[in-house]
C-alpha cells in the first residue's frame, strides 16, 4: 500500500470508526487479520502489518478475527482503484453476477476481452475475478452463520455455492475454519432474518429521513423515526426488509422476509447501496480540500431507490428536487397540485398482493410483460415501456452507474427517453451517481458555480435540498398523515 504507516498505526489505536473498512490489519504472531476498530488489546506496531482490502490479507495467509468480523466491515471504495471498469466488474461481482455467469461473459459484459478482464485483477488485487468473487461469497457466508438461524445448507445457497461439499471444502481452504466452527452456539430459528449493515460515521439519519419521508409510496414503503422499509422485487422474487439505524454502533440493523435465501447476497448489496452505506464522508471534504462546500457533506447520504427504473418512473411521475428558491412558490405549488394528479396514475403501476395488502414496484422486466394490462393512459405506457427497454438494454445500474460531469454515459450513446432533469434524478436515487452538476442549485449565491463542490456535486445538491426544504420545498406523492404502516 502507497500510504504512510503511522497515520495507520494512529488510526488502529485510536479505533476510530471513520477508518473501519479503508484498511484491515494482520498480526504477524497470531496469523489473523481485524478490522481497524477491533476491541482486542492492540498488538505491538512490529508485528502489525497493513492491507488495504481484506482479500489483500487473506491471500497472505492470514485469517479473519473473530471478534471484530472484517465480514462486517463497510465497503472501502479507496481500494476500488481508478480505472472505471475495474470498478463496474467489482461492483458486478458484489451483485453476485459471476454465481451464474462465467468470466468471459464478465468480459462481453464490460466490453473488453477476458484477457484483459484477467490482467485488470492480477495487477489491481493480486488475484482472478473467481478467486476474488470467491472470498467475497466466503466473507458473506461468515456474516450469516454469525448472524442468522439459517441452516448451513441454506447459507451455502446463499452464498452462491451449488453443492454443501464445495462450500465446506472453500470454506475450510480459505479460513481454515469449519463452518460449523465459526457458527458456535445456534440462536432459536425466526420467520425473518436479522443482519447487520456497517457504515463510516458521520450518518445524516435526520436529512436521509426527511429527503425519504416525503417521497413515500404507500403500501412500498415506510418510515418510522429510527428505520425505513419497503417491498422489492429480485427478478420473480418478492420481499421486504427493515432497517433500523443503530448510530451508537454505527451500523443498520437490517430484517428481512424473504422466501429463497439464495438470493440474499446481491440483495443485501442492493440494500446497501440504496442506503449508501459505503459511502466516506472524510474522504469527500478531505478531497474537496479549501472548497467551502465541504461543510455541507458531513454525513449526507444519497437516498437510494430498488432499481434504476424504479428511480427513473418516479421522475416521469414528477417526483424531483425541486425547491421554491429555484422555481418560486407559485410554480412549485403548481408542481405539487400536479402530483397529487399523477398519484393515483402511480398506484396503478404497482404489483398487488391481495392476500397480505401489501405492494410491490415493478421492475423492469415486469413492466414490460405485462404493460398490457395497465389501465394508464397509451402514452404514458408508451413512455414507461422505452425506458424500460433502455434500463434492460443498458445492463441497468452498472452501466449507468458510470456517469461523468456532462451527465452522459461514457459507453452508452442511445438517449434515454427522459428529460435531462428527469435522467438525472434516476442517475442519482437509481445508480447513486455522486456528481451529478445539473442537480445543483446555484441561485441565490447558494454555490458559485457547478464546479464547486466535484467530484460530489450530488451529495452537494442533497444538502442544498435538505437546508432549503420547507412544506412546499419538494414534490411528495404523499402527505405525512396519509401514512399507514404495513
Amino acid at each position: 500500500m502507497d500510504t504512510n504507516p503511522s497515520l495507520f498505526q494512529q488510526a488502529r489505536l485510536s479505533r476510530d470508526a471513520r477508518f473501519d473498512g479503508l484498511f484491515y490489519t494482520a498480526v504477524l504472531t497470531t496469523g489473523i487479520y481485524c478490522r481497524s476498530i477491533c476491541p482486542a488489546p492492540p498488538p505491538k506496531e512490529e508485528n502489525v502489518r497493513y492491507f488495504s482490502s481484506a482479500y489483500e490479507a487473506a491471500s497472505q495467509g492470514f485469517r479473519p478475527c473473530l471478534r471484530c468480523r472484517p465480514d462486517s466491515a463497510p465497503g472501502s471504495p479507496a481500494w476500488l482503484g481508478k480505472k472505471t471498469t475495474l470498478k463496474r466488474a467489482l461492483e458486478l461481482i458484489q451483485d453476485g453476477y459471476l454465481q451464474e455467469n462465467s468470466i468471459p461473459d464478465l468480459a462481453e459484459r464490460l466490453g473488453v476481452t477476458d484477457r484483459y478482464v484477467r490482467k485488470l485483477f492480477t495487477e489491481s488485487l493480486g488475484c482472478s475475478p473467481k478467486q476474488f468473487a470467491q472470498y467475497q461469497q466466503i466473507l458473506f457466508a461468515k456474516k450469516l452463520l454469525h448472524e442468522t438461524t439459517l441452516s448451513i445448507a441454506d447459507i451455502a445457497f446463499a452464498s452462491g455455492f451449488n453443492s454443501v461439499r464445495r462450500f465446506n471444502d472453500c470454506f475450510q481452504r480459505q479460513l481454515a475454519l469449519s463452518p460449523s466452527q465459526v457458527r458456535g452456539k445456534r440462536t432459536s430459528p425466526s420467520n425473518s432474518l436479522f443482519v447487520t449493515l456497517s457504515y463510516r460515521p458521520p450518518y445524516d439519519w435526520l436529512q436521509f429521513h426527511a429527503f425519504v419521508e416525503a417521497r413515500l409510496i404507500p403500501n412500498v414503503e415506510w418510515l418510522s423515526e429510527i428505520s425505513y422499509g419497503r417491498t422489492f422485487l429480485h427478478g420473480i422474487e418478492k420481499g421486504q426488509f427493515t432497517a433500523t439505524c443503530e448510530p451508537d454502533r454505527n451500523r443498520f440493523r437490517v430484517e428481512i422476509q424473504l422466501a429463497e435465501p439464495k438470493h440474499l447476497y446481491p440483495i443485501l448489496n442492493r440494500i446497501r447501496k440504496l442506503l449508501d452505506l459505503d459511502a466516506n464522508p472524510d474522504g469527500m471534504t478531505q478531497a474537496m480540500g479549501e472548497d467551502p462546500n465541504h461543510a455541507l457533506l458531513s454525513g449526507t447520504r444519497i437516498p437510494g431507490t430498488w432499481d434504476m427504473f424504479e428511480a427513473g418512473v418516479r421522475a416521469i411521475f414528477g417526483e424531483s428536487m425541486l425547491a421554491e428558491s429555484m422555481l418560486g412558490k407559485s410554480k412549485c405549488d403548481e408542481l405539487i397540485q400536479s402530483s397529487e394528479v399523477l398519484k393515483p396514475s402511480i398506484e396503478r403501476l404497482l404489483i398487488r398482493d391481495v392476500t397480505t395488502h401489501t405492494a410491490y414496484f415493478p421492475n423492469a422486466e415486469a413492466w414490460l410483460s405485462d404493460v398490457e394490462s395497465s389501465t394508464l393512459p397509451d402514452v404514458m405506457k408508451q413512455m414507461l415501456s422505452a425506458w424500460a427497454k433502455f434500463c434492460l438494454l443498458g445492463q441497468t445500474t452498472q452501466d449507468h452507474g458510470d456517469h461523468n460531469t456532462n451527465n452522459i454515459n461514457t459507453r452508452d450513446n442511445r438517449t434515454p427517453p427522459l428529460s435531462t432533469t428527469q435522467f438525472d434524478y434516476a442517475c442519482l436515487r437509481g445508480a447513486g451517481s455522486p456528481d451529478l452538476a445539473g442537480l445543483l442549485n446555484t441561485s441565490e449565491g447558494l454555490i458559485a458555480d457547478s464546479h464547486q463542490g466535484a467530484p460530489w456535486r450530488s451529495y452537494v445538491a442533497l444538502r442544498q435540498t435538505y437546508e432549503q426544504q420547507t412544506p412546499h420545498s419538494i414534490v411528495p406523492f404523499r402527505r405525512h398523515e396519509e401514512h399507514k404502516d404495513l
